[in-house]
């Protein structure tokens, strides 16, 4: 009865070990996890930053484009008014467009 007890305790001993083991293992593999979650977050983090920046540069651009075209819109509405002016003018003098047209290239 002793040595049967003896063998259970052994038993027991080397489960435990293997065990423990076992737990070790898992521990260690949950800690190369978690590594490389935190390695793939922050590197998505990068990327992130940066596809943002780069579009905050483009938004810039367009920004800018746009006070450009709207600008460029406003000095050909006023040259047209300017234009349109010029003929009503011309007209009651009597002037022809020809004439107009030697005016302007002058």
């Amino acid at each position: 009865m002793e040595e049967e007890r003896r063998e259970h305790v052994m038993k027991m001993k080397k489960m435990e070990q293997v065990f423990e083991m076992k737990v070790k293992e898992k521990k260690q593999n949950l800690k190369d996890s978690e590594a490389e979650l935190e390695r793939r977050h922050e590197q998505m983090k990068k990327n992130l930053e940066a596809q943002y920046k780069e579009l905050e540069e483009k938004r810039r651009q367009f920004e800018e484009g746009k006070a450009n075209w709207e600008t460029q819109q406003r000095i050909l509405e006023q040259q047209k008014l300017d234009a349109s002016k010029s003929m009503k003018k011309n007209k009651k003098k009597g002037n022809t467009f020809k004439d107009i047209m030697k005016l302007h290239s002058l």
